[in-house]
Order: C-alpha cells, then sequence, then structure tokens
C-alpha cells in the first residue's frame, strides 16, 4: 500500500505519447493502452524521477486551487491504479 512518504517513479520503458494536453501510454509487453488527463499526465511526468508523494502533492498544491487533503486522496488513488497496473514502481520507504 502507497503512503505519503512512499517514493514512486514511472516504470522505465513505457511507450508514451502528448497529445493535446493528456498522455497515452502503452505497455509494449502487455499491448494495453492508457490514457491520462492533463492532471494526470502532470503527475506522470513528475514521475520521470524518483518522488516522495507527499512532495508530489505538495508541487500539485501549490498550482491547484483545492484542499490538500482532496489532492492527497486523488494522487494516493491514480497511483495505487498505476501501482496496481504495474505502471509504477515502488522504491522502500
Amino acid at each position: 500500500m502507497l503512503t505519503l512518504s512512499s517514493v514512486v517513479r514511472a516504470v522505465p520503458d513505457m511507450l508514451t505519447a502528448d497529445v493535446d494536453g493528456e498522455t497515452v501510454m502503452m505497455d509494449a509487453e502487455s499491448g494495453h493502452y492508457y490514457n491520462l488527463d492533463p492532471i494526470g499526465s502532470r503527475i506522470w511526468h513528475a514521475l520521470a524521477e524518483p518522488t516522495r508523494v507527499d512532495a508530489l502533492c505538495d508541487r500539485l498544491a501549490a498550482d491547484y486551487d483545492a484542499p490538500i487533503e482532496l489532492i492527497r486522496q486523488d494522487v494516493l488513488a491514480l497511483l495505487e491504479t498505476l501501482n496496481e497496473r504495474k505502471l509504477l514502481v515502488v522504491d522502500a520507504d
């Protein structure tokens, strides 16, 4: 289970393309396609380097007018989904 102190990064070999502010991804191994909206795309690009979840949430909170608790909840939900689909690497806390 991911926490705010988890360090996460995107899997390194995902094929991606940015299209009209969204990110389209293809897992070459499974052949599955995924699509991220503009905020999800921003999160995905932030995961190019290992990052703590709480730091990622803080960066988003600085740019979006939403309560930090809502941002944390939404970011953790997206990261859990990415992790379940094996699109995320979770480093040891």
